[in-house]
Order: structure tokens, then sequence, then C-alpha cells
């Protein structure tokens, strides 16, 4: 037959019209939604596994860089004690010296 009948009904709708009779249109409702949530559940699980895949990645990068700004202010932090160290002895032997008088 042309078109998808099969000489009772046309295709899909004929095949519809013969379920909902047999087991109720309750019954092929809840079926057609329980099939879009199920694809649609799928989808969104895989949606949502790629984003915690990226976001694995984006956190372990984001720690890597908090690594290296934690050594480079611990760097700064052994640095700027040296310097303040060295200022203090300058400070000591420019007080041990002679002031010239006025």
């Amino acid at each position: 037959m042309a078109n998808g009948t099969n000489g009772t009904g046309i295709g899909w709708v004929d095949v519809a019209s013969k379920a909902i009779v047999q087991v109720g249109f309750p019954v092929v409702v809840a079926g057609v939604l329980l099939w879009f949530m199920l694809t649609k559940f799928q989808s969104n699980i895989m949606l949502i596994s790629e984003r915690m895949t990226n976001n694995a990645e984006a956190a372990r990068q984001l720690v890597a860089t908090e690594q290296q700004t934690q050594t480079e202010l611990h760097l700064q932090t052994i640095e700027l004690q040296s310097q303040t160290a060295l200022m203090k002895q300058f400070l000591e032997l420019r007080q041990r010296q002679p002031q010239p008088p006025p």
C-alpha cells in the first residue's frame, strides 16, 4: 500500500489506535512519557558527566595554580625577611656611627 498504509489505517495512527484500545489510554500515555523521560534523562546524565569531567580538569588546574602562587609567596616572604634583616643591620651600623654636630 502507498504512503505507509496497511489497509485498515494510516501507518502509525493505526498502531497507536490499536495500542490504546488494547491497553488503555492512560497506559499508553504513561509509556510514552516514560520513554520520553528515559531518553531525556540519559542525555542529561551524559551532559552532566561531560561537564563534571571538564570541571574536574578546571579544578586540577586551579589547584596547580594555587600551589604555584603559594610557593611564590613563600619565596617572597623569605626574601623580605632577608631584606628586613639586612635593613636592621644597616640601621644598627648607622646608629653606631657618631653623629656630626649640627
